[in-house]
Formats: C-alpha cells, sequence, structure tokens
C-alpha cells in the first residue's frame, strides 16, 4: 500500500488504529514486523517505527524488546485522546463501544447540567443561547451539519459553565466523546429532532432560573430518549444504580 496523505509515519499510524478500533486487528494479534510492515505501506522502517510508537503511546499496541508488536486488550486504550476518538469517528463504531460511551454519557452529563445551573454566569448563558439558535435553525433548514454544531457547542458551553477547573481541563476529550456520540444518536431525518431541541431549550431554562435538579432530569431526559432510540430498545439494568 502506498501512503501519500500528510506525514508518512501519521499516515500509517491513521490506517493501523482504524483497524485495530474497528476490529480487524484483535486484541492480543501479532502485527507484521518492522519490515513487513514497511513494504506493506511502501515506508521506511523508520516511519513505521514512530507510527508503532505513537500507537503504543496511546495504549493501541504493545512493544516488547525483540519480539512483534501485539494489538493491546481495549481496556488499555486511551479512548479520551483526542486521536483516538478522531479515529474511531472515521468507520462504525461496534456496539459495546456506543453502548459504553452512553453510559458514560449518563455519569457525567447530568451533573455537568447541575453545576451549571448553580454556577453559569451571564456570559455562559449567551454562549448557550447561541447555540441553541444554531441547532435550531439547523433543524428547521435541515441543515445536519449546522445543527450538530449547535448541539456540540451547547453542551461544551454547559461544561464551561460549571467553573470546575478539573471538568474544563477534560473539555475537550468529553466534547470530542460526545461528537461522536451524537453521530451515533442523531436522527437521520432532521424533522424529527424537534423535541429533542425543545427538551434542550428546558435544560437551558433550568441553568438559566438557577434550578439544579430540574437542569439534571431535563439532561437525563435528552440522553435517555437519544439512548432508546438509538441504543436500547430496553434500558439495562445498570442504569439503576447509577442515575
Amino acid at each position: 500500500m502506498k501512503v501519500t496523505q500528510g506525514s508518512v509515519s501519521e499516515s500509517i499510524t491513521r490506517h493501523l488504529a482504524g483497524r485495530i478500533l474497528h476490529g480487524q486487528l484483535a486484541p492480543g494479534l501479532s502485527l507484521p514486523g518492522e519490515n513487513e510492515l514497511a513494504a506493506e505501506y511502501a515506508a521506511s522502517r523508520t516511519s513505521v517505527r514512530n507510527a508503532l510508537q505513537t500507537l503504543a503511546a496511546k495504549g493501541l499496541v504493545s512493544i516488547q524488546a525483540k519480539k512483534r508488536s501485539t494489538v493491546a486488550p481495549r481496556e488499555q486504550w486511551n479512548l479520551l485522546d483526542i486521536d483516538v476518538l478522531g479515529w474511531l469517528s472515521a468507520g462504525q463504531l461496534d456496539y459495546a463501544l456506543v453502548e459504553q460511551l452512553m453510559v458514560t454519557r449518563l455519569i457525567f452529563e447530568p451533573n455537568i447540567a447541575t453545576l451549571a445551573a448553580l454556577h453559569a454566569n451571564a456570559g455562559d448563558l449567551a454562549e448557550m443561547e447561541q447555540a441553541l439558535l444554531l441547532m435550531r435553525a439547523g433543524q428547521e433548514n435541515h441543515r445536519r451539519a449546522q445543527f450538530e454544531s449547535g448541539d456540540i457547542a451547547f453542551h461544551h458551553a454547559l461544561l464551561q459553565a460549571t467553573h470546575n477547573p478539573f471538568l474544563v481541563s477534560l473539555g475537550n476529550a468529553l466534547s470530542a466523546a460526545m461528537a461522536l456520540s451524537f453521530r451515533r444518536t442523531a436522527e437521520q431525518d432532521l424533522s424529527q429532532t424537534r423535541e429533542a431541541v425543545d427538551e434542550h431549550y428546558r435544560l437551558f431554562e433550568a441553568v438559566r432560573f438557577q434550578q439544579p435538579e430540574q437542569a439534571r432530569q431535563h439532561m437525563r431526559t435528552i440522553l435517555l430518549n437519544a439512548a432508546r432510540k438509538h441504543i436500547w430498545q430496553t434500558p439495562p439494568g445498570i442504569l439503576r444504580h447509577i442515575l
């Protein structure tokens, strides 16, 4: 395979990561040796070595001296790494990861909404309102990119409104994870998203009027409605323990 896009090592990294993340290379599998990979990608051994080291740093492969690199167990993958999330979004995400991503959102986001209701300032509210206007315009005009942009911006503004430095420091990773989730739970027909947009407005009103419990509940409703439509016909029992 001739690699042409970006730097050679980055292209090799991206291609191997995609094969790992989307199940073509299973955990525990030994990868071809550096010479074989260099021949496959029409690249130097240095480029291959750099690619493997990058993948190892992100938990996707395990490198041992004088042995072939192996695909690491999924538990070692750094799934909140921005690059890893980007590679995941480039292909079909398997059901188990979609489910676990929604569970993660259900753990974090209702609490983020609660904190936003307690700490949001005028600037935060303005950011949320602008995002909602973008989201509504995308829904009404059937412009998916505009709708998704507004949706992601709204959730990011909520995160910023917590004014919690630890949560905000996770902002890019959480936002990227949310964006990945949105694309797996979005309605194909934007005309069917009116109720979801209305629920976001209700969440915004709860934040604006400093109603933390109502904000928490509205966020739960947003997430569970999306999950019921696209992930769970019957929500799993684990939800009883985290909601």
